[in-house]
């Protein structure tokens, strides 16, 4: 049960990483007006640089993304999109927006999907349009003494998405892009977190920025809680190039 909010070291691998971004990205507000702002064609790329600062430190690295070719799953036609760890993550379009169909994970010796379906973009867009869904915390986290037992919140938080604003100018590694729209991805729940941090209000705030014909350019988001122990999570993306 959610409640309304009161008024009141060692570092993971570079594969728990991607699995981090890969989290994110499938919960983020993937904009598309006729798909211009979610740009679906085979073999478009994309190439990050990614930033995530959690208790136990900064990391950076290099993110990517390809789309591959049309197929089906489960009888459904999809498009596919294919991440730096050879995770595909399965879209379909309705007249509603664009809905995540789920992800395969191809690391193993039998591929395994899992899935997830939710809209991660409601149509119209327009400023001030907004629709709900849930993510999950992922930058929550550090490692305790004797430097070998990672502590992780994951959180379950409902949030709402609103579209800010469809013209912002924004600078990146790729570029300066203008007619950028702009959604805020916000929500937060009470976890009972356990261990020495025990009942904790839980709270997501995501920033992201999409340019026409191209898609998402840069995203901030941000996870906090209300305990000194693991107070903060944070991770930013910007494009360094696409084509």
């Amino acid at each position: 049960m959610y409640l309304r909010k009161p008024s009141c070291s060692r570092r993971p691998s570079p594969g728990q990483y991607l699995f981090l971004l890969v989290a994110v990205l499938t919960n983020s507000s993937c904009l598309s007006e006729k798909n211009s702002y979610f740009p679906l064609e085979e073999g478009l790329s994309w190439h990050y640089f990614v930033e995530m600062t959690t208790m136990d430190g900064i990391n950076r690295q290099k993110y990517m993304i390809v789309n591959q070719a049309p197929g089906y799953k489960e009888g459904q036609q999809v498009f596919v999109r294919k991440s730096l760890d050879g995770t595909l993550l399965y879209y379909k379009k309705t007249e509603e927006g664009i809905l995540f169909f789920g992800k395969e994970d191809t690391s193993g010796i039998r591929p395994v999907f899992t899935r997830d379906e939710h809209y991660v973009f409601r149509y119209p867009l327009t400023t001030g349009s907004e629709w709900n869904t849930v993510t999950l915390t992922r930058l929550l986290k550090k490692t305790g003494p004797p430097q070998k037992t990672e502590f992780q919140i994951v959180a379950e938080v409902p949030v709402t998405s609103r579209v800010e604003a469809t013209d912002d100018t924004i600078n990146v590694p790729a570029g300066l892009f203008h007619g950028c729209v702009r959604i805020r991805m916000q929500g937060y729940a009470y976890k009972n977190a356990g261990n020495y941090i025990g009942l904790t209000i839980v709270s997501v705030n995501e920033t992201s920025w999409y340019a026409p014909g191209i898609g998402l350019i840069k995203m901030v988001r941000e996870e906090t809680t209300e305990s000194q122990a693991l107070d903060k999570g944070k991770m930013t993306i910007e494009l360094e190039k696409f084509g």
